[in-house]
């Protein structure tokens, strides 16, 4: 994804206001991703985010700028190195850690305080592997509180971590057993941790689900997305208007969908964004209404 491609689409999309740069590939592999990063803050004003998988150096030009980073996730699973190598595909989390501390380092010679860009959060992807290990996750961050905004234990409940021959899906058994031990250290940790309160329930809020109603996930390829189910593809935003895209045929039906009892795809039941623990408060209560019918008006002009 080039940062002229970047200015194509969002020239495009004038209803856009923020943009999230993450995928299932590192961000920070696209040399180009830095200078994209500067024109979406410095240029087009736009509020950015940005996850990685911390595998690639941060170096000054890239430290510089996330300096224009309005959310920053940092994607670390486990304190133990072996199980870090099996669930990251051979990654090092020594040298993950490594990037990790050079940011805190970076802000912290610069004055800036846990709110300031980019504030950072630890996503910690949580399977039957990596369960047991959250203690020692929470104790290895412990000593960087004050840096960070939170950690969020992510829990691996889709449908397609089945296939593996050792399934990674947590086991209810298991979670029920040290669940109580568990929250017990959260409650004592100095960091602010999150996911607790609803690993391992189903989902049932996806008439909420503010995916598909305000945002929209473009490829590299320019394939477009309204969430994490890559199989239903609503269209390409290279070969026909991407507000047009984002309100086809296709795209109605799926937002029909979600207001039923069976929605579109097997993913709504254990999508995190469709639970009311990440609702509650935030953006996703906000008027569908409002954005569906600002979208719309747009497409009819």
């Amino acid at each position: 994804m080039t940062l002229e491609r970047v200015k194509f689409l969002l020239s495009r999309m004038p209803h856009i206001y923020g943009v999230c740069i993450m995928g299932l590939c590192e961000p920070f592999l696209n040399p180009e991703t830095p200078e994209i990063l500067r024109w979406l803050k410095d240029i087009g004003r736009y509020n950015v985010a940005i996850t990685t998988n911390g595998t690639i150096d941060l170096n000054e030009d890239k430290l510089d700028a996330l300096l224009r980073a309005d959310d920053f996730v940092f994607s670390i699973d486990t304190y133990d190195p072996e199980t870090f190598r099996f669930l990251r595909g051979g990654a090092d989390l020594e040298r993950v850690m490594k990037n990790f501390r050079r940011l805190i380092e970076f802000k912290r010679a610069r004055g800036l305080g846990r709110l300031d860009r980019p504030p950072i959060h630890i996503n910690a992807v949580v399977t039957s592997r990596n369960f047991l290990q959250i203690p020692g996750l929470i104790k290895m961050l412990e000593p960087y509180a004050d840096d960070l905004n939170y950690l969020m234990l992510d829990p691996v409940t889709r449908p397609d971590y089945q296939d593996f021959e050792d399934p990674l899906m947590l086991k209810r058994d298991l979670f029920e057993k040290h669940i109580g031990e568990f929250r017990r250290i959260a409650g004592a940790s100095p960091l602010k941790i999150v996911g607790f309160d609803y690993m391992l329930e189903r989902s049932f809020g996806w008439r909420d689900c503010h995916l598909s109603w305000s945002n929209i996930f473009v490829q590299p390829n320019g394939d477009v997305y309204f969430c994490y189910e890559y199989g239903y593809v609503l269209g390409n935003a290279f070969r026909a208007n991407p507000l047009l895209v984002w309100n086809n045929k296709k795209a109605r039906a799926f937002r029909r969908q979600l207001l039923t009892s069976n929605p579109p795809v097997e993913q709504c039941h254990f999508c995190n964004f469709a639970r009311k623990g990440w609702q509650t408060g935030g953006i996703y209560y906000k008027t569908k209404k409002d954005v569906l019918g600002q979208q719309v008006r747009a497409v009819g002009r």
